[in-house]
């Protein structure tokens, strides 16, 4: 799989025209506020729905336009695959494939498979849980088809028991909390398990990644809601998440807020038997976040059956020469896309100048 063409019109300050791409290594250079970064986005979002940069919609438009569109030619088993994604101000999405309109982005997920590294990266081993979440829940929903569903459903369900819980405080009766609890129970128990087996993958690229990279050891530990050091059993998780629940109760109505479930749960990244969050230095630090998104990339690979297209932002200049030498010898046969200042450090098969959202290739 490889992106053969781009086409954009009036996304972020590109101008509208069409890039044609090598199937190996792209190397787009220019100064800063150039576009660089815009165009990984445009193609991450025909990949993902999303912006990787967490922006609403409407903020991917030009300034002093009123739609954007995008089109990318996909090359498959020398099959070409056609993705769009259009966006005019106070109307819907349109995203097509070959031509047909889906009806969600969750539906574009599988379409076209990125790994993106950027910079905001470092944010999932620094900061807090919910990052971690975040990230893990996207990767999931990429190889397992069910996964986002069951995500959406326990969401929608912990909303309704939250605002249960109010109307309980207030007097009203507790009966119709069990229903709520068994179908949150249902499913958090398939979120739990699908997360225990991806985090076990995880452990096992990242363990060898590093070792190769830096001689150093690594762990994921997987702090689930259940408390087990093993979530792999369906049934057993149920049944303890359903105890946890019960038990809770008491601080769920003092806080109006469910405390126990995959909403609240995180994982460790173990480094040298140290947590990398709290005791790793920056440096160990960019080189775990980069051996979880190599982890990432080889685990949507098997899964898949695809080569996924790897999108380097802005990552090179923060790596010395032994992990710039490390990532590029991983990343022969795949289509990459990177983005750097200049040109003279980087062996590429295309170079892709980029001024004032202009693409040239050289």
């Amino acid at each position: 799989m490889y992106v053969k063409e781009l086409f954009v019109d009036n996304f972020r300050n590109l101008q509208k025209q069409k890039i044609e791409f090598c199937k190996g290594i792209n190397i787009f250079y220019g100064l800063n506020a150039q576009g660089k970064s815009n165009l990984l986005e445009s193609i991450r979002l025909l990949s993902m729905g999303r912006s990787f940069r967490g922006s609403k919609t409407t903020e991917l438009i030009k300034f002093g336009e009123d739609y954007f569109y995008v089109k990318a030619i996909i090359c498959q088993e020398n099959n070409d695959k056609k993705i769009e994604f259009g966006y005019k101000k106070n109307e819907n999405k349109v995203i097509k494939v070959n031509g047909n309109k889906i009806k969600s982005t969750s539906e574009l997920l599988g379409q076209l498979f990125t790994v993106i590294f950027s910079p905001e990266d470092l944010n999932i081993i620094k900061e807090g849980p919910s990052y971690r979440r975040k990230y893990l829940d996207s990767c999931i929903s990429v190889v397992e088809k069910n996964y986002l569903y069951n995500l959406m459903q326990y969401n929608r369900i912990l909303i309704n028991r939250n605002k249960l819980l109010k109307t309980i405080k207030e007097g009203k009766s507790r009966s119709i909390l069990e229903v709520f609890d068994d179908q949150l129970v249902e499913y958090g128990a398939k979120i739990i398990v699908v997360r225990q087996s991806y985090l076990k993958n995880v452990e096992i690229n990242i363990k060898k990644f590093l070792l190769e990279i830096s001689n150093e050891t690594a762990e994921i530990v997987y702090l689930n809601s259940v408390g087990l050091k093993d979530a792999s059993d369906k049934e057993i998780v149920k049944k303890r998440l359903k105890e946890k629940l019960l038990k809770n109760i008491d601080l769920d109505l003092k806080y109006l807020t469910t405390q126990v479930g995959p909403h609240r749960e995180d994982f460790k990244i173990i480094i040298n038997g140290y947590d990398s969050r709290v005791y790793s230095s920056q440096g160990q630090q960019r080189t775990v976040a980069l051996c979880l998104k190599l982890s990432e990339f080889e685990i949507l690979k098997k899964e898949t059956g695809e080569k996924p297209i790897l999108l380097l932002d802005d990552v090179m200049s923060e790596l010395d020469e032994n992990r710039k030498k490390y990532i590029l010898e991983r990343l022969q046969g795949f289509q990459t896309f990177i983005t750097h200042t200049t040109k003279r450090d980087l062996k590429g098969d295309c170079y892709f100048k980029i001024s004032n959202g202009v693409v040239i290739k050289e």
